[in-house]
């Protein structure tokens, strides 16, 4: 995460489980010096960190469906996706936790992406953080990934000093106190 910059393509996972490349529009909180506490969600192939309010990718009955990683638990079906060539398509899996674990690293990353999705260690989670819902809050970073369409290099100079949440976008950080969520 710390080597992404704005305009990369990463991978990413739709809605209906498609694995396809999306570019970084920006970054709704980036904190590259700043420890924090993580969830480390471990399948028999795959360990993703991830904050406990990032909303992560599951599969139940066919359908991904985001929940906190918070209430991710041992059994729960993680959606992972084969990355290991260069093409779009990728085969999806629901594979269960079979360990979370808490722990603290160093840096907070959350990309935005104009999908909204993004793949990490090789398991699809959203881009975003505290809420209930990637629907509405894809929806309402449609702003940003506005600007970014019709302005890409005054999106990779947006300053993330937030007011209110440190390292956030501006943007996020309007959101979040507008929503009381600070």
């Amino acid at each position: 995460m710390k080597d992404i910059v704005i305009g990369d393509a990463v991978r990413v996972v739709t809605p209906t489980g498609q694995v396809e490349w999306s570019q970084v529009c920006g970054w709704l909180h980036r904190e590259p010096t700043s420890i924090a506490e993580y969830l480390r969600l471990t399948t028999s192939r795959r360990q993703m960190h991830v904050s406990a309010e990032h909303l992560v990718a599951t599969v139940k009955g066919g359908q991904v469906n985001f929940v906190k990683a918070s209430e991710v638990e041992v059994g729960a079906p993680l959606l992972e996706c084969d990355v290991s060539s260069s093409s779009s398509a990728g085969s999806v899996w629901g594979n269960p936790v079979l360990k979370v674990e808490r722990l603290r690293a160093e840096g907070i990353y959350a990309p935005l992406t104009v999908a909204g999705t993004v793949v990490v260690d090789g398991v699809a989670a959203s881009c975003y953080a505290c809420t209930r819902s990637h629907k509405t809050a894809h929806a309402a970073m449609k702003p940003m990934r506005t600007m970014y369409r019709h302005n890409p290099e005054k999106m990779a100079q947006q300053s993330h000093v937030g007011k209110h949440i440190a390292g956030s976008h501006k943007y996020v950080d309007v959101l979040a106190r507008v929503a009381g969520k600070v």
